[in-house]
């Protein structure tokens, strides 16, 4: 199609070129119009070309279109820009294309050549439309003054100083062509100049990271083969390390990402003080970087580097008067302990860089085979989980909440579990973690709201209280406290038995959101449990700003509580504090008689644990009333 275009297009215009010689200017202005108008559909006709093709992954072809554009705006300047309008009619859609294309691939300083170029060639273009137009003047005045030397023979030597004189300004006329044509050949020559320039910035950017000007992780993997090649041939050892910085997605949703990406810079140049010149660190990816030690003479030298660089990174940054404090986890391999390949150490250090960080990060850990059976493990349960909801593997049980004194049912919370296929019943602390990274908790922790509500709809809790665990990241969603109450209203249950749990890490995070939250919770006429009390550093001073109606005493604390003083004065501090704020106390874990016996003697009232019940499948409840009594009973 593009070919059948050019021909036909080149062809029509010959012909009106042709027509216009022949039938002289009665037909002018209509062939003029035409002309430019088949000008335009042959600049598009390319213009289209260099677009269709913009994504050409053979770079000498990209190269080739590029030039041979160029080469056709640059040839226009010559048959063309005698009439402005056929030039600009042939040239701006090839230059509108070339800019758009070099946009799309995200080359700044190649839509500024472009831009350059093209001014400059249009104004060549003016130019010579200009000295065409004071040739064909000249042209004019000689028809005129040959005219008048055949009219008036007696005239002869003034027309032959004005024939001089023409010649003259013919001959200036070509030496001003001449020097235009020397401009636009140095022109060519610094265009040349400015691609060489731009192909060694697209070499740097394929091979370097712009922000830290590090290699990249292209450039480090060819030099890690390398080296692996050089360890073999002189058997010695080699170490990868994977290091990743702790809480920087923090740093950046705090500072900004134009501190963020200071911190980084800070970080790379610290990185290399701290190696040595024949060690190689690249940017991996965010704030993950990649480093090879070559040569080492022994297995501890990864060990020593380590070391070094936790300490060197767990120094506060100064940032634009920002102190930073960021703090790292590695992950470290070895050729040939654990690997041969390049690919393969750091697939296996970023292994070792997960059990770092899940171990606690601000550490370092060597890969083992163990690691990547944990990792396998952990990628099979979250598979399972992606797929669990919808396979209604998932299930709800209760654990009653009882009172001391009365043996009343006072409440149940609402405990999830999972009975896989695959796994079994899988113990809460295995997936529910993974349904946290992976945002599953969102879609699982709407299901069990709604599954609790239907549990106390059903009247099956003989109107007890029922408490639901919320997870941080549920209530850091906005207006998520508006979909409880949807939830809360479309079940038809009083929100007054209805109660949810939070943990101390909420309070932490972002204290201000969670006090709107749970604000709106309580307006609801839901009660509020702060849950594992004890085992984070939450201050009495949190809860008088809070709504918070119960804590539940952590069962850390009352394990071994009859021969434990020190946790005696504790929970007697508990109580005594929370009493004052008028706060409930729920004594979570209690499992021996020992054990609620001191619970008693510390003004304990509301149990929950194991001595009175296991958490219940809603089955057995019904048999937990009939040999228990109920909130509700006389």
């Amino acid at each position: 199609m593009f070919i059948a275009i050019l021909v036909i297009s080149s062809a029509s215009r010959l012909f009106i070129t042709n027509f216009i010689k022949k039938k002289g200017e009665k037909h002018l202005a209509r062939c003029t119009y035409y002309y430019v108008l088949l000008s335009f559909i042959i600049g598009a006709d390319f213009a289209f070309l260099t677009i269709a093709y913009y994504d050409l992954q053979n770079n000498e072809l990209r190269l080739f279109l590029t030039v041979f554009n160029l080469g056709l705006i640059t040839a226009s300047v010559g048959t063309l820009s005698v009439w402005m309008p056929a030039y600009l009619a042939f040239s701006v859609p090839q230059i509108v294309a070339l800019i758009s294309v070099f946009i799309l691939k995200d080359s700044p300083s190649l839509v500024v050549a472009t831009v350059v170029y093209s001014w400059f060639m249009l104004n060549i273009a003016k130019n010579f439309n200009l000295k065409f137009i004071q040739g064909r003047l000249l042209i004019d005045e000689n028809i005129q003054l040959i005219s008048d030397m055949q009219v008036e023979i007696q005239s002869r030597k003034k027309a032959q100083v004005e024939l001089e004189d023409y010649q003259h300004k013919l001959e200036q006329t070509v030496k001003d062509r001449t020097n235009e044509l020397e401009i636009i050949n140095e022109n060519l020559k610094d265009q040349i100049g400015i691609r060489q320039i731009v192909e060694k910035q697209l070499e740097y950017l394929a091979y370097y990271d712009e922000l830290t000007e590090l290699p990249n992780r292209t450039l480090f993997i060819e030099e890690l083969k390398r080296a692996l090649a050089n360890a073999k041939r002189n058997e010695t050892l080699l170490g990868v390390l994977f290091v990743d910085l702790d809480s920087f997605k923090k740093i950046n949703d705090s500072y900004g990402h134009y501190i963020g990406d200071k911190l980084l810079k800070n970080v790379a140049d610290q990185l290399k003080v701290l190696l040595r010149e024949s060690d190689t660190i690249a940017r991996n990816s965010g704030d993950e970087f990649i480093i090879f030690l070559e040569n080492m003479k022994d297995a501890r030298e990864p060990f020593v580097v380590c070391n070094k660089l936790i300490e060197a990174l767990n120094k506060m940054f100064n940032i634009d008067s920002h102190n930073i404090h960021i703090g790292a986890s590695i992950g470290v391999s070895m050729y040939p302990l654990d690997g041969v390949d390049a690919l393969e150490l750091i697939k296996m250090a970023d292994t070792a860089l997960y059990e770092a960080k899940n171990i606690g990060r601000n550490n370092f850990q060597f890969y083992s085979s163990a690691m990547s059976n944990k990792i396998t493990d952990r990628l099979k349960i979250e598979n399972a989980l992606r797929f669990a909801l919808e396979k209604n593997e998932f299930f709800l049980v209760y654990q009653p909440q009882v009172d001391l004194h009365t043996q009343q049912t006072t409440g149940f919370e609402a405990l999830i579990r999972w009975n896989s296929p695959e796994f079994g019943i899988v113990p809460p602390f295995k997936f529910i973690p993974v349904l946290e990274e992976t945002g599953l908790i969102y879609s699982v922790g709407e299901w069990i709201i709604q599954e609790a509500l239907r549990f106390i709809k059903s009247g099956k809790s003989n109107h007890s209280k029922v408490s639901i665990n919320l997870s941080a990241l549920q209530c850091g969603v906005n207006n998520y406290s508006k979909k409880i109450k949807r939830f809360i209203d479309e079940s038809g249950v009083d929100p007054k038995l209805v109660e949810f749990e939070i943990t101390e890490t909420l309070l932490i995070s972002d204290f201000s959101q969670t006090e709107l939250f749970l604000s709106d919770i309580s307006q609801l006429g839901c009660t509020i449990a702060l849950d594992d009390f004890g085992t984070g550093y939450t201050s009495f001073a949190y809860l008088t700003k809070l709504p918070i109606d119960v804590i539940k005493i952590d069962r850390s604390l009352i394990t071994g509580i009859h021969d434990n003083k020190n946790l005696q004065d504790i929970v007697r501090a508990i109580v005594t504090m929370s009493s004052s704020l008028g706060i409930e106390n729920v004594f979570e874990g209690v499992e021996t008689l020992e054990e609620l016996q001191m619970v008693n003697q510390l003004n304990g009232v509301t149990i929950q644990g194991y001595y009175f019940s296991k958490p219940l499948e809603i089955a057995q409840i019904e048999q937990w009333f009939s040999s228990k009594k109920c909130i509700g009973d006389d």
